[in-house]
């Protein structure tokens, strides 16, 4: 696996495109560049200028670093995961509360 600076990026772009829930045209539309914009970034054609990755970073409503770091574990766990471990958790005390009260 290629772990150069510009495969990172297009992989974390991807990511946090993808999290985002923004197609490649969309995200494009809102650069205000060509429709294929991000499509020639992702697809190895083309790659930003830093300003470009700060407005994409904008965008997807994260830290421009992020765009340039490797993924960690820690920013791929997906979110609805997290609510749905801590909501099972939460229920789970809860429950185990009114039984101590209803004792």
């Amino acid at each position: 696996m290629d772990n150069s600076l510009e495969e990172i990026f297009r992989t974390n772009l991807r990511f946090y495109r993808q999290r985002a829930k923004l197609s490649q045209e969309k995200l494009s539309a809102k650069l205000d560049k060509n429709i294929n914009y991000i499509n020639m970034i992702e697809g190895k054609k083309s790659i930003p200028p830093l300003s470009m990755i700060e407005q994409i970073a904008s965008i997807l409503e994260i830290p421009s670093y992020y765009l340039l770091k490797p993924l960690d574990e820690e920013r791929v766990l997906d979110r609805n995961k997290i609510i749905d471990d801590a909501s099972n958790l939460i229920a789970e005390q809860s429950k185990e509360i009114l039984r101590k009260l209803l004792k």
